[in-house]
């Protein structure tokens, strides 16, 4: 049995018929509008976001964030057109995928590319057939059994070589936000080309640089927002424009897909 403590997150009501607290109305309504059709809990933490409840079919969509999706035999369709059924995935960042058919019950969570890295199969990222993970669909669908879940795998995962510059990549972004990052900048800093530096996030992280950038900055609001920050102090913090700025981030990187 897996057990932890549960870090200090804001937890919301997803679906019609929820009333969430007053204060988080605007999250939910700029934030996790296009999952109006999923209904669960939604919960912000310092390191990510997590859901419960039911997961419905989507279009094509990708994350620019490593996706664990968790539920009783779901089906997922790949880019090649390839249609899975599963109990338990990791899709990687940046992996175009859609949601076939959804489970009533399931959990998701959303991992940075830098600690899901070790777990995926990367021979065949693109693939569905990548994407299986092998643990038994847990009995419990609340926010603790989500959290473990993820800590297990990312514990226990071989930890793969990182280029050293890629991880000084990563510590000078961290660095520089919230302020604008551009990549001649990090690159001069851990001294190498930008071709070279752009290739090392593709190839290692499976992400762009841009699109990685974006992803810290959502890490960021979203640790201010589960601090209790409103979300146009959120959207500051982590060097968005305005609250306005930030939800278009979010529901652009897919977050939430859409349902149809």
């Amino acid at each position: 049995m897996i057990t932890m403590s549960v870090a200090h997150a804001s937890t919301l009501p997803i679906g019609p018929e929820k009333n969430p607290p007053l204060g988080r109305l605007d999250l939910e309504n700029i934030l996790l509008r296009p999952a109006v059709r999923w209904q669960g809990w939604a919960a912000i933490t310092p390191d990510g976001l997590y859901y419960g409840g039911q997961i419905g079919a989507t279009d094509m969509h990708a994350h620019h964030a490593a996706q664990l999706l968790i539920g009783d035999r779901f089906v997922l369709r790949d880019a090649e057109g390839a249609e899975h059924v599963m109990t338990a995935a990791l899709i990687p960042a940046n992996a175009p995928h859609a949601i076939v058919h959804g489970t009533v019950d399931g959990l998701l969570a959303l991992i940075d590319p830098v600690q899901a890295g070790p777990m995926l199969d990367h021979s065949c990222l693109s693939s569905a057939v990548g994407w299986h993970v092998d643990l038994n669909v847990p009995a419990g669908r609340d926010l603790p059994t989500l959290q473990a879940l993820v800590d297990h795998l990312t514990g226990t995962a071989t930890p793969c070589p990182r280029h050293p510059a890629l991880i000084h990549a990563i510590q000078v972004i961290a660095a520089i936000l919230p302020m604008r990052v551009r990549l001649a900048e990090v690159a001069c800093a851990v001294n190498l080309s930008e071709s070279r530096l752009s290739h090392l996030f593709t190839s290692e992280l499976g992400l762009p640089f841009r699109p990685y950038v974006l992803w810290m900055r959502l890490r960021a609001a979203l640790s201010a927002l589960s601090d209790g920050a409103l979300l146009t102090e959120a959207a500051h913090v982590a060097g968005f424009a305005d609250a306005a700025h930030l939800s278009r981030t979010f529901r652009r990187m897919g977050s939430f897909p859409k349902a149809r």
